[in-house]
């Protein structure tokens, strides 16, 4: 995840350090990392050592298919909420020229929409999937609590890719976006024509981040991947790589731990808080 083009070459250097402390627990870990377009089939391929996927595979569409190892914790930017490390959420994003943006400070944090997101009734959103946390579910179960008299958004514009929203709204091909965090810094600084355009005008609830697992039918090798991971992270951690990854630890994670993703996602599919097209 996060394997931007212009910060391939540093994940590729966080790779050989967890391939080297692989091979020193004695598995058998492949020199390069394995990119396909497809990624569903890579993450169901039963043959996957270690792989990286979105909080919601693992309660989800992968239940079954991998075994949860951990996360790499990503630094959040400065100047927004600092979850506990190896969480994320989503900032929710809109132009800075568009008139229902609150005048005043939004109230990041809190994890649920105010009446600052309540101006964009009938707004168009972006989205990468309907299989993304952060792009789609989260946004969903943020917006909670002003769907009861039913969807508070208009269509959504799937993308493909957090990026793509992200150039989605700031070309006003949409109104709103949920961007994880970690992207969300990303494109600050590699999408910098786009974000300028963009404000921040809440946060969604913070849940364990993107998380390292192995494929369920080599979960025998999940003791040895994550003490690789715990070693590998912490000898790269501090390095040129790790500062333009802005990633800073490693936590060992537990399936259970992802429950709360699971119950977010039922959260937000209790009621429609988005226009769906007829005959969809």
């Amino acid at each position: 995840m996060y394997d931007w083009p212009e910060v391939a070459d540093a994940l590729d250097d966080l790779w050989t350090h967890i391939a080297d402390a692989g091979r020193a627990m004695g598995l058998a870990m492949p020199s390069r990392l394995v990119r396909r377009a497809d990624l569903v089939s890579l993450w169901s391929d039963p043959t996957m050592l270690l792989g990286q996927v979105c909080s919601l595979n693992p309660v989800r569409d992968g239940l079954g298919e991998t075994e949860v190892v951990g996360t790499l914790v990503y630094d959040a930017p400065a100047d927004l909420p600092q979850p506990e490390p190896g969480s994320y959420y989503s900032v929710i994003v809109c132009r800075r020229d568009d008139p229902r943006r609150p005048s005043g400070n939004c109230d990041l944090g809190s994890g649920v929409a105010t009446a600052d997101v309540e101006r964009f009734a009938g707004a168009r959103v972006a989205a990468n999937g309907t299989d993304s946390q952060s792009g789609y579910w989260s946004l969903g179960h943020f917006v909670r609590d002003l769907v009861a008299d039913g969807p508070i958004f208009g269509d959504v514009l799937f993308t493909g890719a957090h990026r793509d929203s992200v150039n989605a709204v700031a070309d006003g091909t949409a109104d709103l976006a949920a961007i994880d965090v970690h992207s969300w810094r990303l494109a600050r600084e590699y999408e910098r024509d786009a974000t300028e355009q963009l404000a921040v005008i809440g946060t969604t609830a913070p849940t364990p981040g993107v998380v390292c697992v192995v494929s369920w039918e080599l979960k025998n090798h999940r003791p040895a991947l994550d003490a690789a991971l715990h070693e590998a992270v912490a000898g790269f951690v501090g390095t040129p790589a790790a500062e333009r990854l802005h990633l800073s630890g490693y936590r060992s994670r537990r399936l259970e731990e992802f429950q709360i993703v699971a119950d977010q996602v039922e959260s937000a599919g209790h009621h429609p808080w988005h226009r769906v097209p007829s005959g969809v």
